[in-house]
C-alpha cells in the first residue's frame, strides 16, 4: 500500500488519514499546530504525526487539506512533492442567505499551477467528514460518489483506488478543467446541508438498465445538438 501524508490536519485531513490508516495504509499526519496532529494520531496507534513537511517527504500520495493557503507558507521545501499525487477537496464559501461563492477558476487548477511538478487530484468534496463514520460495508451498499478530476489519468487511478477501499464509488469526471463543476458540486451539497441543517447527505450515482424497447420515443436531433453522435454531443 502507497504511504500516505495529510498535510493541514483540521477535520477533514483527520477523518481521511483515520479511515486509510484503519484500512492498513501508513499515515503521516502533518500541521502546522503539530499538537493537532498528535491529536489525530491518537486514534490510530500505527500512524505517526509531526511537522507539514515530515508529511509531505513521508507519504507517496499527499492529501493537501490547507484551504486557500499557497504550499509555500506551508512547506520549508517544495520539492519534496515533485512527482507525487496531490489530492484536494477545497469548496467555496456560502454566505448566510445561501448565496454561493461565484467560480472563475478552480481551487484545483490553482494548486496544480502553484504545484507544477506535482499530479494534482480533486477529489472528496462533495462528502462531508461524517459521512466517514459509517462502516466500509454501508458505503458501498450506498454508492457514495467520489467525484474526481485531474489531468493525470495514473494519478486519478491510483486515487480511485483509495476511494475504494474507503468504501467509495469513484467517478472519473474528466480532466482538470472538470474541477469547477466539482466544486459547484460542492457549493450545491453546501447548500443542500445548510436548508436540510443534516450533514448526512451525500451524492450517489446509479447506473440503470438500458432499455432497447423505448416507448416514449427516444431521443431525437435538436437544434442544441444536432443530428450526430449522443455520447460525443451530451
Amino acid at each position: 500500500m502507497r504511504k500516505i501524508g495529510i498535510i493541514g490536519t483540521g477535520n477533514m485531513g483527520r477523518v481521511i488519514g483515520l479511515a486509510l490508516a484503519h484500512k492498513g495504509y501508513e499515515v503521516f499526519f502533518g500541521a502546522r499546530d503539530v499538537s493537532k496532529a498528535q491529536f489525530a494520531s491518537q486514534f490510530n496507534n500505527s500512524s505517526k504525526f509531526g511537522t507539514n513537511q515530515q508529511a509531505a517527504e513521508f507519504g507517496d500520495i499527499i492529501y493537501y487539506s490547507p484551504r486557500d493557503i499557497h504550499p509555500k507558507e506551508v512547506l520549508e521545501d517544495l520539492s519534496v512533492l515533485d512527482g507525487k499525487i496531490v489530492i484536494e477537496s477545497g469548496n467555496w464559501n456560502i454566505s448566510d442567505e445561501l448565496d454561493a461563492e461565484k467560480i472563475s477558476v478552480s481551487k484545483t487548477e490553482i494548486l496544480q499551477q502553484q504545484l507544477p511538478n506535482s499530479k494534482v487530484v480533486k477529489a472528496f468534496n462533495t462528502v462531508l467528514q461524517e459521512i466517514f463514520e459509517h462502516s466500509i460495508k454501508d458505503l458501498k451498499s450506498y454508492h457514495i460518489a467520489c467525484f474526481m478530476a485531474s489531468d493525470f489519468s495514473d494519478a486519478k487511478a491510483e486515487v480511485s483506488v483509495l476511494a475504494s477501499d474507503l468504501g467509495f464509488t469513484p467517478i472519473d469526471c474528466g480532466e482538470t478543467k472538470q474541477a469547477i463543476l466539482l466544486e459547484q458540486a460542492g457549493s450545491l451539497m453546501r447548500i443542500l446541508i445548510r436548508i436540510k441543517n443534516n450533514p448526512w447527505l451525500s451524492f450517489s450515482l446509479t447506473q440503470l438498465p438500458e432499455i432497447k424497447d423505448l416507448q416514449l420515443g427516444g431521443r431525437t436531433a435538436s437544434n442544441l445538438h444536432g443530428k450526430t453522435d449522443f455520447l460525443k454531443n451530451n
